[in-house]
């Protein structure tokens, strides 16, 4: 879905999911929080079922399979990474693909910034999307 804006894509989705690691991933708690206050059907994996999955099933396919089983065509996913390199993070995005759902990266992978502003941009973006769902009614 070529030059559509990350507005639009949550305003059409079904339902959100907003993946991370790290400091992103409280960052995706954060902005799922936000996007929840807004009306909006947005999700993010508990720390308990994130941990369980990764000791069962390898750190790399967690997002993957919670994806697979929850995520449906009609969906988003919205992916916080400062490195945009994340395995994890791409086995998600290739299962929501996958399953066609709508996806978009949010990452500063190709500006080479540092980590924590890659990661205070995210949270800036989510202020920004929280603020215009919100004024949009």
């Amino acid at each position: 879905m070529a030059n559509t804006s990350l507005l639009e894509k949550i305003r059409r989705a079904s339902r959100v999911y907003v993946i991370g690691n790290g400091w992103s991933y409280a960052n995706a708690m954060h902005i799922a929080n936000d996007l929840i206050a807004c009306g909006v059907r947005a999700y993010t994996l508990d720390p308990a079922t994130l941990t369980a999955t990764a000791n069962d099933y390898g750190y790399e396919r967690a997002f993957a399979r919670w994806l697979g089983i929850m995520g449906d065509k009609g969906d988003l996913v919205i992916a916080l990474s400062g490195s945009g390199t994340s395995p994890n993070i791409l086995r998600g995005l290739e299962t929501a693909q996958a399953l066609g759902m709508d996806f978009h990266l949010v990452t500063d992978y190709l500006k080479n910034r540092d980590m924590q502003q890659s990661e205070e941009d995210q949270i800036v973006l989510g202020h920004h999307i929280m603020k215009a769902l919100r004024d949009s009614g």
